[in-house]
């Protein structure tokens, strides 16, 4: 019985040991290392994906050949825009101010810059602005003297009137050569006009020239540029010859002006 007895108790005090919290703290332990290898696993994917970032970031900030590329072209082109706004505005100034000498006798100069193919960029567009404003002066000057010219026609004073007759022309390029009909006509002073010199004027004859004929307010005869005379107020006739190059510099017209005072009445 005392054997049995002591098999009772140790069996009693095996239970009781079996039932006690071990395993539950053991799984508790076990639980609450859990998030911590969460938190490792997260801030290893987020430090994963900042570096991700981070190299985009880097990429985005280092131009590709191919963006080099555009705005390289993009600037030519700009350029080359300029440099056509460029030509086309010299040229317009430069009229102008042959125009305006030729009729006044005087006109200021036309801004000059270095050869068009070495300007570039912020200095070719200060030169376009600066012949930009030119012409616009100068052809404000031409406005106006042009409404004088035009008011001239109500009060002449004596010498603003002179009839010119074209008696004798003769345009000759490289091989060609023909000999203009004679041609008449009336010039106020500041007046500037072209006249169609041809060989037939009855019939279309393709041999055939332009001619400028300006009086100028200096009272100057000007032919395509080129002063061939001075005219006289208080002298009644007078004549000219002339030998002038042809508006586009490739021929010459040679002939023979004669004008005169037209009285005012």
């Amino acid at each position: 019985m005392s054997t049995f007895r002591n098999g009772l108790l140790l069996a009693a005090l095996f239970l009781s040991a079996c039932s006690m919290p071990i395993s539950q703290d053991l799984g508790t332990e076990k639980v609450e290392q859990h998030p911590t290898q969460n938190t490792s696993v997260d801030d290893s994917v987020k430090v994963h994906a900042d570096a991700l970032n981070t190299t985009a970031e880097t990429k985005s900030t280092i131009p590709s050949d191919e963006n080099v590329t555009r705005k390289v072209s993009d600037i030519i082109v700009h350029d080359h825009t300029l440099l056509a706004q460029f030509n086309t505005q010299k040229q317009l100034a430069n009229q102008a101010f042959i125009e305006l000498k030729h009729r006044t006798g005087s006109a200021e100069k036309v801004p000059s810059f270095p050869p068009a193919d070495t300007l570039a960029g912020n200095t070719l567009s200060n030169a376009i602005d600066q012949l930009t404003r030119y012409t616009n002066n100068t052809n404000q000057t031409l406005a106006a003297l042009n409404k004088q010219t035009s008011e001239r026609q109500n009060i002449i004073m004596n010498g603003d009137l002179i009839q010119v007759f074209l008696s004798k022309a003769t345009v000759s390029h490289g091989t060609t050569k023909f000999d203009a009909q004679p041609l008449v006509g009336q010039w106020l002073r500041g007046e500037s006009r072209v006249i169609r010199l041809k060989e037939n004027i009855l019939f279309e004859n393709p041999l055939s020239e332009d001619m400028t004929i300006t009086f100028s307010e200096k009272y100057q005869l000007v032919v395509n540029g080129e002063i061939i005379s001075t005219v006289n107020p208080n002298r009644e006739k007078n004549s000219a010859s002339f030998d002038v190059s042809t508006p586009n510099n490739q021929g010459r017209i040679v002939g023979k002006i004669e004008y005169r005072i037209v009285a005012n009445n």
